[in-house]
């Protein structure tokens, strides 16, 4: 076996730390125009090579390096990315800390709008077997996004030892998601919280609290021209906007 392209483990750590997440973006387009432009914007501004950009920005907050990376557009819409990471090595050392890491994303927009209400959804997992904790990027995804709701789940599987041969199951303390937000995303969502301490197994989900057309709606001005939103158009959008929302975080 040829072993020239093999990196060497330097500290290795035998627990899995994996972190994924469901964000759901909730636009509403108030025309047939407005649809093709909407294809057009979620093509151009979540293509492969934006996501890119994003994930090793999300590798270099957690103290990744990024070793290689795979992407992939499709058609009608749509994109892939995958990197592989390690823990950053020391200038000094030519030995990467490979922790056997990876991030990657998936994006699922909706190819037609049901009822005026078109749904885009990112997956991310960032798995990691190292010292670093994919727990520092949860606020700069959520904010990356500008997801409307959110769905996380967070796993440590497999144990490792410490110096003196005794098997360890974590090597950090959680006992909820939410704990490790901060208060400015905590006081924007709706958090639900659920935990199953003794298998390693966190979930959270968050849902926005208040409902902004201009958030919402699909380029409101230029779709709108010079008419406004009637008092009655707002009522009826906001209503049917809480009650995707309301689906999306229920689950049903």
């Amino acid at each position: 076996m040829n072993t020239d392209n093999k990196i060497p483990l330097y500290g290795f750590n035998n627990l899995t730390k994996s972190l994924s997440f469901s964000l759901y973006k909730v636009h509403y387009l108030p025309s047939i125009q407005s649809v093709e432009s909407y294809n057009t914007y979620i093509n151009r501004t979540y293509n492969s090579a934006l996501l890119e950009v994003l994930l090793t920005k999300v590798c270099h907050a957690i103290g990744g390096n990024v070793l290689n990376i795979a992407s992939q557009d499709y058609t009608p819409q749509g994109a892939s990315v995958t990197l592989m990471i390690s823990e950053e090595a020391k200038p000094e050392s030519l030995v990467a800390h490979l922790d056997k890491s990876h991030l990657c994303i998936h994006t699922y927009p909706e190819e037609t709008a049901q009822s005026g209400i078109a749904i885009f959804r990112a997956d991310i997992e960032l798995s990691t077997c190292g010292i670093i904790s994919p727990l520092k990027v949860l606020d700069y995804v959520i904010e990356a996004f500008s997801a409307d709701v959110i769905d996380i789940d967070y796993r440590i599987r497999g144990m490792t030892r410490d110096q003196y041969g005794k098997k360890h199951f974590n090597d950090h303390e959680i006992s909820q998601i939410s704990e490790h937000l901060t208060t400015d995303t905590l006081s924007k969502y709706q958090v639900k919280d659920s935990v199953m301490t003794t298998h390693n197994l966190f979930h959270c989900k968050l849902a926005r609290q208040s409902i902004e057309l201009r958030q919402h709606i699909f380029n409101l001005d230029s779709n709108l021209g010079e008419h406004q939103l009637s008092a009655q158009d707002e009522i009826q959008i906001k209503t049917q906007l809480a009650i995707e929302l309301d689906e999306l975080f229920i689950g049903k």
